[in-house]
């Protein structure tokens, strides 16, 4: 990556020094502005480059960037969960499926009070100060359900576990963590109905999730319950 950006610093350099000298000969700019052009325009790009370098900075760091499209453009990873040659401990299977119980329950729970299919509130989206605490919660326990179901020598509940989203906490509340930046994208308002349509749709996206974390509970239950494959 260094090396690319070198070569295309100096093609770029290049190009502005070659064109403003040129019209710097033809009389239409200053001599000393033609010859100086390309140094002005690429040093605070220089400066820029030498300071984040010196701080040990990850402005050359590619996954950053596609980080930032797909929370832009509200894409995620998907899961995989393969199965481990070595395992430690064996998943709980007695205490699991009680587990999985709360968990759809606290699912069911969530979807019936929040109605997140129904159009948000316009006001409420951009003056929302507060984080959504229990899908922080859901999505912690599914996590911590996940890794130790992870454990499992059986192949089929593996590929159950694939299935679970990777739940967005954030996205369905506002579009910033900061408060003034709410507000002004609220107030200016083609920005403002971008973020309340992203947002309505990550709430849809949301009451699928859920929908999918209980269906994918009563698979695994039903998994467990079989014991066919647990010795």
């Amino acid at each position: 990556m260094p090396v690319v950006v070198s070569v295309l610093i100096f093609v770029i350099y290049y190009i502005i020094d070659s064109g403003a000298t040129r019209v710097a000969k033809s009389g239409e700019m200053n001599m000393i502005l033609g010859v100086w052009m390309s140094s002005l325009v690429l040093a605070p790009i220089g400066a820029f480059f030498t300071y984040k370098s010196n701080n040990d900075s990850v402005v050359f760091n590619a996954e950053i960037y596609i980080n930032f499209f797909r929370m832009l453009l509200g894409l995620r990873p998907s899961r995989h969960v393969f199965k481990k040659e070595v395992i430690i401990e064996d998943p709980d299977y007695t205490r699991i499926p009680i587990e999985l119980d709360e968990l759809c329950n606290a699912c069911n729970e969530y979807a019936a009070r929040h109605r997140l299919t129904n159009a948000p509130n316009y006001i409420r989206i951009f003056t929302n100060k507060r984080h959504d605490d229990v899908i922080a919660g859901i999505s912690a326990k599914m996590e911590r359900l996940i890794e130790e179901l992870s454990n499992s020598k059986d192949g089929v509940l593996l590929e159950y576990l694939n299935k679970y989203p990777i739940l967005s906490t954030k996205a369905h509340k506002s579009p910033f963590n900061n408060q003034w930046l709410n507000l002004l994208a609220g107030i200016i308002v083609p920005v403002g109905l971008f973020f309340y349509f992203r947002i309505w749709r990550f709430s849809i996206r949301l009451d699928k999730d859920l929908k999918n974390i209980i269906h994918t509970n009563r698979e695994i239950q039903e998994r467990i319950n079989n014991k066919s494959f647990i010795i």
